[in-house]
């Protein structure tokens, strides 16, 4: 599988590509979403982004939101930059909304 953060004319056909290092932030969620739409129409159908953020610290709502706009992402990761808190689904368990656990609402 190659995964590209640069492209070039006809990318799609062999490879994908990756939005880039992104922020731990809610608009950059957002930003993703119209990203990986736009790679689609310029015909790069597997594009993705690395859910819950890569730079900064994120936090158990925000990491949960991103896993769930990210089940639809044709490619998604978790991935996050050196010093920064770990952000696997597992590291929510201790926290919850409602009465639900992150966790449960990631899986």
């Amino acid at each position: 599988m190659i995964i590209e953060r640069s492209s070039f004319a006809g990318l799609g056909k062999f490879g994908s590509r990756w939005l880039g290092d992104n922020f731990s932030q809610y608009n950059y969620m957002g930003f993703s979403v119209t990203g990986i739409m736009m790679h689609n129409v310029i015909g790069i159908p597997l594009a993705g982004a690395d859910i819950c953020g890569f730079i900064g610290d994120t936090n158990a709502d925000l990491c949960t939101r991103w896993y769930t706009v990210g089940a639809f992402y044709p490619f998604s990761r978790n991935h996050n930059n050196l010093g920064q808190i770990p952000q696997e689904p597992y590291q929510w368990d201790n926290y919850t909304m409602a009465g639900q656990k992150y966790t449960d609402m990631i899986r």
